[in-house]
């Protein structure tokens, strides 16, 4: 005899929404915390950290401290938005609004709230800012609408 029951679990819109300002609330204190920390020359130019690690590894050998100090502010800048960026797109999907308009507002959003951090942290006398956080931390906001979107479509079944 097999017994199947399937649990469902509904988070309510209010509920999502506070989960998002709660996020949202954590990405601020993590940038407060870290601002005026940089570990390095912060350099304007987009993809440039991209652009030397590939121009270290095309030349030379690259040392897994030096490889660790390039990717991993980009892993942190991405993961550090994707749960709002899911959210985000949860709070915003309705069936009156089109999934791409869910889309482009949470994008837009989260490239807003980016550009907002980025602009105070600019006035910073330690001058953190740096355009590749928007780049990486919009492309995570991206990666979480993404992920928001799919999980109407994607159910994991462990046995």
């Amino acid at each position: 005899m097999s017994y199947t029951q399937q649990v469902l679990i509904t988070v309510k819109r209010p509920v999502t929404i506070l989960l998002l300002l709660a996020v949202t609330a954590g990405i601020v204190i993590v940038t407060t915390t870290i601002s005026g920390k940089s570990y390095s020359k912060v350099d304007p130019i987009p993809f440039e950290d991209v652009r030397h690690l590939l121009h270290r590894i095309s030349h030379k050998p690259v040392s897994t401290q030096l490889a660790a100090l390039i990717v991993m502010p980009i892993v942190a800048n991405i993961l550090l938005f994707v749960p709002w960026g899911f959210l985000m797109f949860i709070a915003l999907y309705t069936v009156e609004r089109s999934t791409l308009q869910t889309y482009v507002l949470t994008i837009l959003a989260g490239l807003s709230l980016t550009l907002a951090i980025e602009a105070w942290q600019y006035f910073l006398p330690t001058r953190v800012a740096d355009v590749n956080d928007v780049i990486w931390n919009t492309t995570g906001a991206m990666i979480g609408a993404i992920a928001g979107h799919l999980r109407q479509r994607v159910r994991f079944e462990f046995e």
